[in-house]
């Protein structure tokens, strides 16, 4: 499912006018977990979208934005980061109460993750913790 970076539905039912977008979209291959990326440009912003299915508990809403949850933005930046930065982002999140570790544990058992790269990355993370 392709997400529209403006209103956060399916972007093939997505009501937002076309030209919000200022190009066409320049693809850039894969990120670290292998989803497909590109760069688009809106409302004067240089965005990179990423695509992939998210299931709904991934997501949540922060002062009215639709957005992925702070254990799923970890693992989805995983493999993009460098260890100290990841390290610093995941302590982070759990110092501020974002997620718990038994959360993570159980995020990270489920099917989807099982060969997902960023969560096996944040797997390593919490067993040297």
């Amino acid at each position: 499912m392709l997400i529209c970076p403006f209103c956060f539905t399916d972007l093939s039912t997505c009501w937002c006018p076309d030209e919000d977008w200022d190009d066409e979209g320049v693809p850039l291959g894969v990120d670290g977990n292998g989803l497909p990326v590109e760069h688009r440009a809106a409302g004067g912003l240089d965005l990179v979208v990423h695509y992939g299915d998210i299931p709904e508990s991934d997501i949540t809403e922060v002062q009215g934005i639709r957005c992925t949850t702070a254990l799923r933005t970890a693992i989805d930046l995983a493999p993009e980061l460098g260890p100290a930065d990841f390290r610093q982002m995941v302590t982070d999140f759990l110092m501020r109460g974002l997620f718990t570790v038994d959360h993570a544990w159980e995020r990270l058992g489920r099917p989807d993750m099982r060969s997902y790269p960023g969560a096996e990355i944040l797997r390593r993370f919490l067993r040297e913790r």
